[in-house]
């Protein structure tokens, strides 16, 4: 029904917005303008229907000014079913992460530094389980094992990148978008709280 997410026919808002609690259409109310113009004008015409408003003049009244969208590089998330299914997919997406020290270290240990390739098994292991743990409940003290996590990483594949004679640009490269995008999808878990 918003304007950018038009994947839902005329018919399915035609038949769900009368089912829509009064809050609800309040709420599509506050955000007309971010709405297709045909959900809106369905919106105001149940309204009316329903007395929360009596006329379109009504939405001129502070309580009905439209409410901008909340953009930022963290949305805050208000439904509480959505916020839970966003924290899951970050959650998951956490736990494939932790593949990548994982099979790293099973190379290393494989190449013959074991000392080496145990710590980051464990490292991999630990952080697969911990992120598993997400999945199920939300805990900020397994967040901030994550975060703590990810620094010791940034610092060990630095010191590793830095160490090596045969670093190229992209090892470089790589590596800060991996952790850019993994560090955001633990900061974001942080915020969704």
């Amino acid at each position: 029904m918003f304007q950018r997410y038009q994947s839902k026919s005329q018919s399915d808002f035609r038949n769900d917005i009368p089912k829509y609690s009064d809050e609800q259409i309040i709420d599509i109310l506050k955000k007309r303008d971010h709405y297709q113009p045909e959900a809106a004008k369905l919106a105001i015409e149940e309204a009316i229907k329903r007395e929360i408003i009596h006329s379109e003049q009504d939405l001129f009244s502070e309580e009905f000014r439209v409410e901008e969208l909340n953009r930022s590089m963290f949305p805050k998330i208000e439904d509480d079913s959505l916020r839970n299914r966003i924290r899951k997919s970050i959650a998951r997406s956490l736990v494939i992460s932790g593949l990548i020290p994982t099979v790293y270290g099973l190379v290393q240990f494989n190449a013959g530094q074991k000392l080496s390739g145990a710590h980051l098994i464990l490292f991999g292991l630990l952080w697969i389980f911990i992120s598993a743990q997400l999945i199920k409940a939300y805990k900020k003290v397994f967040v901030l094992i994550l975060l703590v996590g990810l620094i010791v990483a940034v610092g060990f594949v630095s010191a590793q990148l830095i160490l090596s004679a045969n670093s190229k640009f992209m090892d470089f490269f790589i590596s800060a978008v991996l952790f850019l995008l993994v560090g955001y999808g633990v900061v974001f878990l942080k915020k969704v709280s």
